[in-house]
């Protein structure tokens, strides 16, 4: 250590350079309000038009499922069929190449998909990516049509945005898609002895030719184009030859027309119609420079829009980040000021200067291995910085404390400093490996809890280990270029309060200390009760995984019954609307979604959604009413008055998103049978105190069921696929390639005498070729189908491939009924007797896990930093007293929690962990002082007293710049965080005070013998 301080010089220069490194670090850093939390999860969806879910089921979803069972990497599935589509979603195992697995998946489903029907179409696998909503604008207008104008700017605005480095989507909700649609009169078909097949192909063929290549000639290569229709207009010119010969335009028996594909979404905001236009960030982007990029290119399109369409920015990551960030940096500065006028109360003015120097230090050079550890600046590594901020210190001041009391006693500049860092050096490295092997295995943690904590470790762990580099070197390379300059010795009385401090000590070591240590057991056996009993007010204590944000949204999710109109939806959306600001003065503004078109800017989007389903968004003014309340005012009376719909209302949970307190989960064969026991299942919660109970399947829509002649169709050589084709091209119609028209591309639809809404079938118009060599060429349709009207079920969910349906039921307290329901599901067990099954469960199972898994990981912990100790005193019981600290510190922490009843959360449980790197180092730092001083030939007494006496001010000042830095948090910082502090702060400012009466006490009992020869 001599040949480094007397080259102090290089090591100014050397963590200047680091600084600088840290800081170029801190400005490249990406920043977002959260971390991302990896979704892990693959799609794959495929469209089988015209369709029934039974069909969809049987065909796509069940021969992929087969083929998915037990693939490599996949940890579980789930899939659902409904009118038309298969969604099969797969759940990765954490660490798998979701990139290979991706390829692999591809290959399956190519392989199994060419034993589909031709009907279906090509299965899309993807991986379900991350992204980040950063922009949200509404276009309104005084109406609907008004906003169609929107269509020929959106490719334009599609196109600009989505060019941007970073931006993954720039996706429009409510505009209308148009298509061509092809409407074949069959009669003209008939009578111009037309067939379907040579039409398609006459049209594919005019469009999409095939390349003609390229041509040399001279010394010119040619590009060879063959002079096609490419014009909408021209697509009734198409010619198509008859079985004569001759050769027939497409306008003379088609009409072809540039059409609505499908109603849009509904939207408005502020009750005008709307467009709804959100933008969102591809994974590990920058928020604040992406944005920046995107308002550019945004702003000079906005202005060219038409004078009838008026723009409107709704939500901006950006500026909610800013101000977040603004808070969490004034928490962070407030509490270096309040760290610096506490170290200056024990310090002298050139002690508290160094401790000010390392306390920014370390966070910035904490900050350059955070890109390594793929940690972005988000609230969780800010609050981890705030964290680290009161511990970080601890090393500099007993580094610091330890060399000015060296100097004090008479030690010249390069002695004192390289005795003052033998002294405190092992206990130093020992409490901060101690602070690493505690929040080491935070990182660990599985799943969307893990990733949504791991910055706070890493953050935490990074800087810590800078505070102790910092500590070891640049602290006593300060203390020997100050000193060596000065000819008087240390005050030694240092600090604002230097004398009390010294007063303190005193009377801590000669009043306190030598009273307790005569009488050992009385005051451990105290002292450890009164402890042990404070663990008994967690039954008093509120508990909350995760909190609502203090933000002004409210989304409301209504469902009608299966079956309902677009039109039905949004009128009942838009009396709810009426509702809420006809009798709430707190409504800011309500934004109204129909079907899936609401943004996910604030809440998961719905489990189900078609025109049955809607969603409000609403805007309240904070200063009046908080969101959990406005939820609590509105919910029951909103279910009441619209007793026909199910409504749900939620805010911003921070945090990985969780669901059902209780579910049901029915599994079986027979689908009847299965809605049969939902229905029960469904009434039987009721009976309970629950607030809403709903299924993932829903009421059974209404259905018109073709039953086919079974003898008929055997007697004329006819099949149901044949049958079900000649439905089909009446209502979904034949998918041809889409055609481009002014850069804008149209799906393609052939119909023969297409359906209007609300017409039916005209089976007797409608014929099938037979195959009977003696009967007549076709038959019609209606001797072959009789047509009734029935119920469907909407849709077919399977868990594991197995069919499912799951019911899930809210409310405030699940434990007072979870018994009666377990019975309920036992006795249906019973009587099914293997037909079909029922479980009980939670969508909050994340909690549990967490919960399971912090256990394990505290016993980690603990034994790691057993061993830790133990390696240092080369003793196996010491490990046990100086552990001691740790169950002091978790019943302070549940003291603080109780006396300002703060609920026990994800941060609270994780500050508790937190405490045992925390706290041991007041007690590593006593233990050691005091076997130094026995191996010194002090008595045991005299080892306690005089290292009590010596250890008392750094101890009470770590202790308090830890509390100091994290008082902004607990008194006025976010709701997520605020739990995190409290637990920390009173952790520490208990454990302290009972660790300077406890610690000596126990090690008298620990070392018993000697005390009675002391």
């Amino acid at each position: 250590m001599t040949y480094l301080l007397q080259r102090y010089k290089l090591i100014f220069l050397f963590f200047i350079l680091l600084l600088i490194v840290g800081i170029y670090t801190f400005t490249e850093l990406p920043q977002r309000d959260f971390p991302e939390t990896p979704l892990n999860t693959v799609n794959i969806s495929t469209s089988y038009p015209g369709a029934e879910p039974e069909a969809v089921e049987s065909t796509v979803t069940n021969p992929i499922e087969e083929s998915i069972k037990n693939f490599d990497g996949v940890e579980e599935f789930q899939s659902t069929s409904t009118n038309s589509f298969s969604s099969v979603i797969l759940t990765l195992e954490d660490g798998v190449d979701t990139s290979s697995v991706v390829n692999e998946l591809n290959q399956e489903i190519q392989r199994v998909s060419s034993s589909f029907p031709e009907d279906v179409q090509q299965p899309e696998v993807k991986e379900n990516e991350l992204s980040t909503p950063i922009f949200s604008f509404f276009f309104t207008a005084d109406n609907r049509e008004d906003l169609n104008e929107m269509y020929e700017h959106r490719e334009e605005w599609q196109e600009t945005i989505e060019d941007i480095n970073g931006v993954q989507q720039a996706q429009f909700n409510g505009l209308e898609n148009f298509e061509v649609a092809i409407n074949l009169d069959n009669d003209e078909i008939q009578n111009n002895q037309l067939l379907l097949p040579d039409i398609i192909s006459a049209i594919e063929n005019e469009w999409y030719p095939s390349p003609a290549g390229e041509h040399q000639q001279d010394d010119t290569k040619f590009t060879l184009t063959i002079d096609h229709y490419e014009e909408l207009d021209e697509l009734g010119n198409t010619t198509v030859q008859n079985q004569s010969g001759e050769s027939i335009e497409l306008s003379e028996f088609a009409s072809i027309d540039l059409q609505e594909a499908e109603s849009p979404n509904l939207i408005t905001y502020k009750g005008k119609p709307a467009l709804n236009l959100t933008i969102s960030l591809q994974s590990g982007e920058d928020i604040p420079s992406i944005s920046e990029q995107v308002q550019s290119e945004v702003q000079p399109l906005a202005d060219d829009l038409p004078d009838s369409i008026e723009f409107e920015s709704y939500f901006s990551q950006s500026e909610f980040i800013s101000g977040v960030f603004d808070s969490l940096f004034l928490s962070l500065a407030i509490s270096v000021i309040a760290v610096v006028l506490i170290t200056t109360l024990g310090l002298s003015l050139s002690g508290a200067i160094i401790v000010a120097i390392s306390i920014p230090l370390s966070v910035v050079l904490g900050l350059i291995p955070l890109p390594f550890l793929c940690v972005d600046l988000n609230q969780i590594s800010v609050i981890g910085a705030i964290i680290a901020l009161g511990i970080l210190v601890d090393d500099s001041i007993v580094m610091n404390d330890n060399i000015q009391r060296r100097y004090s006693l008479g030690d010249n500049a390069m002695q004192g400093a390289i005795k003052g860092i033998a002294e405190v050096r092992t206990s130093i490295i020992t409490s901060t490996l101690a602070i690493v092997f505690t929040f080491s295995p935070l990182i660990l943690l599985s799943g969307a809890n893990g990733a949504f904590i791991r910055a706070l470790p890493a953050v935490l762990i990074s800087t810590i280990i800078a505070s102790t580099i910092i500590a070891l070197i640049l602290v006593p390379s300060i203390r020997y270029f100050l000193y060596k300059k000065k000819s008087n010795k240390m005050s030694a009385n240092p600090g604002i309060l230097g004398k009390l401090f010294n007063k303190g000590s005193s009377l801590y070591a000669d009043s306190i200390l030598k009273k307790l240590i005569r009488k050992p057991k009385i005051t451990a056996s105290l002292g450890l009760v009164f402890a042990t009993l404070l663990f008994g007010l967690i039954v008093w204590t509120p508990f909350e995984f995760f909190p609502a944000a203090d933000r002004e949204e409210v989304t409301i999710d209504v469902s009608l019954p299966n079956g309902a109109t677009q039109d039905e939806t949004f009128d009942l959306l838009q009396q709810i609307e009426s509702d809420l600001i006809d009798e709430g003065s707190e409504v800011k503004d309500v934004s109204v979604f129909t079907g899936s078109s609401a943004p996910n800017l604030f809440t998961q989007p719905m489990n189900q959604s078609g025109d049955y389903t809607g969603r409000l968004i609403v805007r309240i003014d904070k200063n009046d009413i908080s969101a959990v309340d406005y939820i609590e005012k509105w919910e029951g009376q909103l279910r009441d008055e619209y007793s026909n719909a199910t409504i749900f209302m939620e805010t911003i949970e921070q945090g990985p998103p969780s669901g059902a307190p209780l579910t049901v989960t029915i599994k079986g064969e027979d689908l009847d049978q299965l809605i049969e026991v939902r229905d029960r299942t469904m009434e039987e919660l009721r009976n309970y105190d629950v607030d809403l109970v709903v299924d993932n399947v829903g009421e059974l829509s209404q259905a018109l069921v073709y039953d086919l002649n079974r003898d008929a169709l055997q007697e004329f050589g006819v099949t149901a696929q044949s049958i079900s084709q000649q439905f089909s091209i009446r209502t979904t119609g034949i998918p041809l390639q889409p055609i481009t028209q002014d850069q804008n591309n149209y799906d393609v639809r052939l119909f023969v005498d297409r359906l209007s809404p609300g017409e039916q079938l005209p089976l007797e118009d409608m014929v099938v070729p037979t195959n009977t060599q003696q009967g007549p060429p076709v038959i019609a349709v209606d001797e072959l189908v009789s047509v009734s009207e029935g119920e469907q079920i909407p849709l077919i969910y399977h868990e594991q491939g197995d069919r499912s349906l799951k019911i899930r039921a809210y409310a405030d307290d699940t434990s007072t009924f979870e018994s009666d329901i377990e019975s309920f599901v036992a006795e249906e067990n019973e009587e099914a007797d293997g037909a079909y099954t029922l479980s009980t469960g939670a969508e909050t199972d994340s909690q549990d896990s967490f919960f399971k898994e912090i256990t394990v990981i505290f016993s980690v912990v603990i034994l790691l930093v057993y061993l830790l100790i133990a390696l240092q005193f080369n003793s196996l019981r010491m490990p046990f007293l100086i552990l001691v600290s740790v169950y002091l510190g978790i019943a302070g922490a549940i003291l603080g929690l109780f006396i300002t009843q703060t609920p026990i959360s994800f941060l609270a449980v994780t500050g508790m962990v937190s405490l045992t790197g925390i706290v041991v180092r007041n007690s590593l730092v006593l233990v050691d002082f005091i076997e130094q001083a026995l191996k010194e030939g002090n008595s045991l007494s005299e080892a306690i007293i005089e290292s009590g006496r010596a250890r008392f001010r750094p101890i009470v000042l770590t202790a308090l710049t830890s509390i100091v830095a994290l008082l902004p948090v607990a008194i006025a910082g976010d709701v997520l965080f605020r739990p995190l502090a409290i637990t920390v702060v009173s952790g520490i400012l208990f454990s302290t005070i009972m660790t300077l009466l406890l610690v000596p006490v126990l090690y008298v009992l620990f070392k018993g013998k000697k005390v009675k020869n002391a």
